[in-house]
């Protein structure tokens, strides 16, 4: 379920009455300046307001772009010319185009951004995650979190180039798995990444990682406490992931006073190719894990569940109840008598945004999609209209308009509430839980 801003915009104008696509019949003229569809000489010279603008919704052959915006001065329908600024070169024949004639396609595009926040609670992006494991200490130990696809925001990779996958097979936990090539390295996690790994000073811990490599003697893990580094046995096959229960895994007691405490994962031939998921530091303690990142409102799940076994298919989960979340710094705190090392499943809902597929970064391209479909999406498109009609219209235009911009934003406040009482999103159910800060 999901729509692109591109299409949001069609409805949005489609829905304020601001609606025209054509294709060319004709060049226009070298520099870009004119643009000729036939079809226009059934529209009125003064049809072109203003404040009319066109767009290309289809790449040209020349210098001229997709998406493409230009301001129009005016129309002659004896042969259907447009004249505009000038585009990046000749508009041929057979160019799929707009015309906005009330606002822009960036001006719909804005709306359209500000409205996805605006519409909450009553659309919402429903959020499942199933990343975090009881127990861990590691801050998005599934390599879910990327400021770009070959950069880990909470990890930090040595001389091995990293990047993201989300292929099918090719990743074990969560959405996504790290695969390490190119050059030896590392990826790893140490206190400059994350400083609560400093309290595991004169702890045990069991560190373990789901791994996937072809070559022999290349990917193994370690754990560094700035005095001994302690290794894992390299992977031993070379065929599939490792089994479930059966993951890379290196026990050590971190010193009483270290000046580091590191989690390593080695790639250690620069011709092999290492995939790595579902890291996980483990201690006798539950310690706080961050939720600051799942994009939940105000940090603060509706219900968190339990698996019973790890990856076990089908298994039923279990809700914990009594957990405490510590909204501020975006951490939840589970009771001690939750089983350590087990998947945990936190439900929850949160602000609409518009993304790039296989992204958690904001995108403002037209190509970016938002978790809407119909009928929440006339949600989105009253919701942008009044935003056109209040925030961008009316400190902008002259008295004998204002009235009438006036007017359509009444109308349009009216008509998100209505829109909202028919057709807005249902909440899931929450667990009580007298722990929330």
């Amino acid at each position: 379920m999901s729509t692109t801003l591109l299409n949001a915009e069609v409805a949005l104008s489609k829905d304020i009455g601001d609606y025209w696509a054509s294709t060319t019949t004709s060049a226009g003229n070298v520099g870009g300046t004119t643009l000729v569809d036939t079809a226009l000489m059934a529209k009125a010279n003064d049809w072109i307001t203003d404040e009319a603008y066109d767009m290309l919704t289809e790449e040209p052959a020349g210098a001229a772009a997709i998406d493409e915006e230009r301001k129009i001065s005016s129309l002659d329908n004896s042969t259907g010319t447009l004249t505009t600024l000038a585009h990046g070169g000749q508009i041929p024949s057979g160019i799929d185009y707009r015309v906005h004639r009330l606002f822009s396609a960036s001006d719909k595009r804005i709306a359209l951004i500000e409205a996805a926040k605006n519409v909450y609670p009553a659309c919402f992006k429903e959020i499942q995650d199933e990343s975090l494991v009881s127990g861990n200490w590691l801050k998005d130990g599934s390599f879910e979190v990327w400021s770009s696809s070959t950069k880990l925001t909470y990890w930090t990779e040595t001389t091995s180039t990293v990047t993201r996958t989300y292929t099918a097979g090719l990743f074990k936990h969560g959405s996504y798995a790290a695969v390490l090539s190119t050059a030896a390295g590392t990826l790893s996690r140490t206190i400059t990444n994350d400083d609560d790994l400093m309290r595991l000073a004169g702890k045990t811990v069991t560190f373990t990682v789901q791994g996937k490599c072809a070559t022999a003697n290349c990917l193994r893990i370690g754990i560094y406490d700035g005095t001994t580094t302690t290794y894992s046995s390299y992977l031993d096959q070379t065929t599939g992931w490792t089994e479930d229960d059966e993951p890379l895994k290196v026990v050590a007691t971190i010193q009483d006073h270290p000046s580091a405490v590191t989690f390593y994962i080695y790639h250690d031939v620069a011709a092999g190719v290492s995939y790595v998921d579902d890291a996980r530091a483990i201690t006798s303690e539950n310690p706080g894990l961050y939720i600051g990142n799942l994009g939940l409102h105000a940090n603060r799940p509706h219900q968190v569940s339990i698996e019973p076994c790890d990856y076990h298919v089908g298994s039923s989960w279990e809700v914990v109840r009594d957990w405490i979340v510590n909204a501020s710094a975006g951490y939840i705190y589970l009771p001690d008598s939750v089983t350590k090392d087990l998947n945990l499943r936190v439900r929850g809902i949160g602000y609409l945004d518009f993304y790039t597929v296989g992204t958690t970064t904001p995108a403002t391209t037209w190509t970016a999609t938002i978790d809407l479909d119909e009928p929440q999406l006339k949600i989105l498109s009253a919701e942008a209209a009044l935003y056109l009609y209040t925030q961008m219209s009316l400190p902008n235009y002259e008295t004998g308009t204002r009235d009438d911009f006036a007017k359509g934003a009444s109308y349009w406040a009216n008509e998100c509430e209505k829109r909202k009482a028919k057709f807005g999103m249902k909440s899931p159910s929450a667990t009580v839980s007298w722990g929330l800060e």
